[in-house]
Formats: structure tokens, sequence, C-alpha cells
């Protein structure tokens, strides 16, 4: 059993005095246009030292791609940064991540790394996973260099998010949280925390969708946002992010949504080929005075459903139903290849991944 930290985390609005300390150095930011037209980027730059000197990269969009990497990285070389500060969602972080491990192969310096979430949901701040767009296929990075070194949350930046990415990304959150509970790599240490960013989705999401004002609501979801974050970090994740990867990847649906999705058809999946699944989900049912994880599944869907997310991915509306099906042998085989399926708590073969794309649509 192993189990680790590096990331310093500080939690609360006092916490940004930590930019006032760089001083004499070279900082960027990543971040996408909404925070610099709204003038976000001004609450930032604003306590960096005057000494420092400051460049922003802005052009950060959803699913980053390799081409955004490439061009965060070459600012990076030719700005000579010391700090990179990343202040967004998952695409930001990853982006960041992905071109910090870049910048680190090209010439073997490792730049201190800060990141500043908007959202609630990703846990990029706490992991060294990275997921990149390269040719319409979502390919996960996987290395200790993509580590933070600092995650600051701040509750209240997480406000402007609309009511519903606030539950597309808590409802990844949840995913984190149950796909860390139970990977084959899972431990004590990461139940614990699994368990706590579970046990807070399930309080705290619904009335933040409904109240996206209440800022003590959005402190508990920025928290198990790390938490479960922290926890797959460790433990890993399993084929709901597979699948969520390669779907996204080809229809370009928001990874949450997806996940909200895929997962009860996972953890049914789960639940019934592997026993350890099965007794570790009926343990979880029985905390919140459930029978079995058929009802635990229910409490699940319930939840997404009240937040308007529809129980298949027909009800998206987005997806041409010829195109999926033309495209299901393919997205089998990615998902079987992705990095997130090695520690699914179930084995799986490529035609359980397939059957499981159908049952979803």
């Amino acid at each position: 059993m192993s189990f680790s930290v590096k990331t310093k985390v500080q939690i609360g609005e006092e916490n940004l005095d930590f930019l006032k300390n760089l001083t004499n150095s070279r900082v960027l930011f990543v971040c996408d246009p909404f925070v610099v037209k709204s003038r976000m980027i001004d609450k930032f730059t604003s306590l960096v030292n005057p000494k420092s000197q400051i460049r922003i990269y802005d052009k950060i969009k959803p699913d980053p791609s390799i081409e955004i990497v490439r061009e965060i990285k070459k600012d990076l070389m030719d700005f000579r940064a010391d700090y990179v500060i990343a202040i967004g969602g998952g695409s930001c972080i990853d982006a960041s991540k992905a071109s910090i491990y870049d910048y680190y192969r090209s010439n073997g310096s490792k730049l201190v790394f800060i990141v500043i979430p908007t959202t609630a949901g990703t846990g990029s701040e706490l992991t060294n996973f990275a997921v990149i767009t390269e040719a319409d296929n979502k390919k996960v990075l996987i290395d200790d260099l993509m580590l933070a070194d600092y995650a600051l949350l701040i509750p209240s930046l997480t406000r402007s998010v609309p009511n519903f990415i606030s539950a597309d990304t808590g409802m990844d959150v949840l995913t984190h949280g149950l796909e860390a509970y139970i990977s084959k790599n899972a431990n004590t240490f990461t139940d614990v925390l699994a368990l706590k960013a579970i046990d807070l989705v399930f309080s705290s999401l619904k009335k933040v969708y409904d109240d996206g004002d209440r800022v003590s609501l959005r402190k508990n979801m920025i928290e198990a946002s790390a938490m479960a974050g922290m926890a797959f970090n460790n433990a890993g994740l399993g084929i709901c992010h597979s699948l969520a990867h390669t779907i996204g990847g080809n229809f370009h649906i928001s990874h949450g949504r997806l996940n909200a999705i895929l997962l009860p058809y996972v953890l049914k999946y789960n639940a019934e080929n592997s026993e350890y699944a099965r007794l570790k989900l009926n343990k979880l049912a029985e905390n919140y005075g459930l029978s079995s994880y058929i009802d635990l599944i229910d409490k699940i869907r319930s939840l997404a459903s009240s937040m308007g997310i529809p129980t298949n991915l027909r009800g998206l509306g987005k997806i041409d139903q010829y195109q999926y099906e033309s495209s299901l042998d393919k997205m089998a085989e990615a998902a079987m290849n992705d990095m997130c399926t090695p520690t699914n708590p179930s084995i799986v073969i490529k035609y359980d991944l397939r059957n499981l794309l159908s049952d979803a649509f």
C-alpha cells in the first residue's frame, strides 16, 4: 500500500495573498478568454509583486488540444517563466500540466506550478493526470512531474459557474469518489477521502445547483473535488472514465455529463462482475439507509435527473445514432487501452465495453 500528497493545499480567500510572494520572477498565467474579458484576471495579477514580470496565455478551450499545449510550452520557453499559474477548470489545468511536462522533457528544469480552480469538479489540482485531445482522441497522461506545487482553493471563485456546469462538474466529483472507492488499488487512506467526497456531493450538490450563491456549500464542493482528486490520484479510476474519454473525444460532450450518464451502467456492471465491488457498494448503500447497491444506483440517477441530466446518451440530443453505432468498435478499443481501465475492479474485454457503450445510448 502507498499513499502520497505532494501538493500544498490552501483553502480560503486569504490564501490569494500567497501571490504577493512572487517577486523578481517571471509569472505566466494560463486561463480561458472569459477570465480576461470579465477582468477576473486582475484579481490575481494585481497581487503579484510589481518587481515581477507577467505574461498571460488566454486561449484555453474545452477539451484542450495538443496544439494548445505546444503554444503554452512556447510561451514558457520564450518568456523564461519561473512560475505557471493556472486559473480555471479542468481544461485549463490539464493543458498547463501537459505543457509543463513537455517543457521539462525539453530542458530538464521544473517550474513552480500553482493551480487556482474555478470549478468544483475535476480534482485536477491534486492529481498527476492530464487529459489532452489529439486527432479526436483523448489521451491520458500520468506523471508526477505534473503535480501542482500549490493548490489555492477559493470557494467564491466558483460562484460565477452556471448551474448546469455545477451539475456536470459535481457529478464528475461523485464519479471520481466512487471509482476510487471500488478501484483495485483502493486502500484505507483513499477510502476515507473518497467516502467523505461522496458524502459532500450527496449533501451539497443539488443545493448548489438550486442556489449557487451559498458559499458555504461551494466550499463543500471544492473540498470534495480536491479530496476525490487525492483519492483517485493514489487509487486510480475505472472504466466509467475510460468510456467517457472516448465518447467525449469523438462527440465533444461535457466530460462530467458523460460520467453522470455512464456511472449507473458502470456501477451495475462492476457490482455484478466483482464481489469486491459489490460488497463495497453495498456497504456504502448502508451508510445512506439503503438496502443494496441497486438502491444506491437509483439514488445517483435521481440526483442526476433532478439537475436535468438524462439517463442515457440519446437523451442528450447531440449524438447521431448512426454515427455513434458506427463508432462503437473504435470507441471500445480506445476505452480498452485507456489508462483508467487497469484499476477497474472487474476484468473487462473489448466486448464488455462495447456492450456498455451500446446500453448507455
